[in-house]
């Protein structure tokens, strides 16, 4: 059939390389080429197993990089503690690595299947369904993870799945207003995605977390050389600094700060403001904020919700679906786990692509849940607010390193 995937990121390219093998994939991105920028992400759990079972991992670990930990620092420049990365890369059988998630990207880029129709620069701006057709009933699936035809809503409500009549091809609408019709349509085009209004109304805005986090790349090697193979995060409240060695010659800076947990609007990218908010966090953050681009990636930490994950033949994926938020630090490989449980659904049940979606939804949504629970639950202490919450934290830290104690958060983290 033919398949019309809304969002060229790591879900959509994902989930593409899977369909391909069995279906005619359109992807419609709406940048003009492969995203550059972004921020290091943490790969492990389902996803890698999932890239592993998609032949892909070794092309991603390629891009990847393992390092030696994270060494906090204070704003005179001092060192107020580390912590080691091997007990975490142990948890996880050595499944886990960190890479930018512009290279998680182009390292599924890089195999894809020659079938796949890959349109850069195509806005998709709204969706239509043809209920001209008539079919059967069939069942959109749960409002929560294994609770059969009922769930329980976001707010604690209970609420039951109804039937609806199938509608016939559906089509997404593009910027420059063309309509293209396909048997199916999957929105993988992330937390804020405009066609979850259309699948779940009520639910298309982001869910935030309270904070707001920017990020680049930039050439410096020699601050690459001295950061070395530990990330360096600012030991300071209300604002934080991340700063790493992407390679030998490229630095990535992420800044983090508490803002309005009621915002929703996406920011604007400001440099300016961005060295006025962060200067004085530490000494090697102040030199990346020299090197501040004019535009960068700047928005709100959120997550995304939707009591159902499909409507007739438009269902939702990766951060369309389920967003973590980067608090909970498996958005990526969620979004490639995700892709391949959709894909091996509607593999399993074949033409009857209803019943598909809803298989996906079955299965995949108890653990998408649990992230998001998880990330939840992590938010509050993401930036300590004040003193008091600093020092907690810089005493928990040295606690890891007594014995014992590193290898049981590790294989928590891991299973979280």
């Amino acid at each position: 059939m033919d398949i019309t995937i809304v969002g060229g990121g790591v879900c959509g390219l994902a989930l593409a390389h899977e369909l391909a093998p069995d279906h005619r994939v359109t992807v419609l991105e709406s940048s003009p080429g492969p995203r550059g920028g972004g921020y290091m992400i943490d790969f492990f759990g389902p996803g890698f197993l999932a890239a592993e079972r998609m032949g892909v991992i070794e092309e991603l670990r390629r891009r990847g990089h393992v390092f030696d930990g994270v060494r906090y620092g204070l704003p005179d420049g001092s060192t107020s503690g580390t912590i080691d990365a091997a007990p975490l890369v142990k948890a996880a059988g050595g499944r886990y690595f960190s890479i930018l998630r512009p290279e998680a990207e182009l390292g599924l880029l890089a195999q894809l299947p020659e079938s796949v129709d890959l349109r850069y620069g195509v806005r998709v701006v709204g969706v239509r369904e043809d209920e001209t057709r008539d079919a059967e009933a069939h069942d959109t699936g749960t409002c929560e993870p294994g609770t059969g035809d009922a769930g329980t809503r976001e707010d604690g409500t209970e609420g039951t799945a109804t039937p609806d009549a199938a509608p016939g091809r559906p089509a997404v609408i593009t910027a420059e207003g063309e309509v293209l019709e396909s048997d199916l349509v999957v929105a993988c085009d992330g937390v804020r995605s405009p066609l979850r209004e259309h699948v779940a109304p009520g639910h298309g805005r982001i869910l935030p977390m309270g904070y707001r986090a920017a990020s680049y790349l930039f050439d410096d090697a020699q601050l690459a050389h001295e950061l070395g193979q530990r990330m360096l995060m600012t030991d300071t409240i209300q604002r934080v600094g991340w700063l790493y060695a992407a390679d030998a010659e490229q630095v990535g800076v992420m800044f983090t700060e508490r803002v309005d947990p009621h915002d929703t609007e996406r920011p604007s990218a400001d440099p300016e403001r961005l060295r006025r908010r962060f200067t004085g966090l530490h000494p090697q953050l102040d030199r990346a904020l020299e090197h501040a681009p004019d535009t960068f990636y700047d928005d709100l930490v959120a997550q995304s919700y939707a009591p159902r994950w499909s409507r007739g033949r438009i269902v939702l994926a990766g951060d369309a679906a389920h967003a973590p938020s980067l608090l909970a630090g498996q958005g990526a490989s969620l979004a490639i786990a995700g892709a391949e449980a959709l894909a091996r659904s509607l593999r399993a049940t074949g033409p009857h692509v209803e019943a598909g979606l809803a298989e996906y939804e079955r299965r995949w949504r108890p653990t998408a849940d649990a992230v998001r629970r998880s990330g939840r639950l992590s938010a509050s202490a993401f930036i300590p607010a004040t003193t008091l919450q600093l020092r907690l934290q810089q005493v928990a830290r040295r606690a890891i390193g007594l014995p014992g104690v590193s290898r049981l958060l590790s294989r928590q983290f891991i299973a979280a």
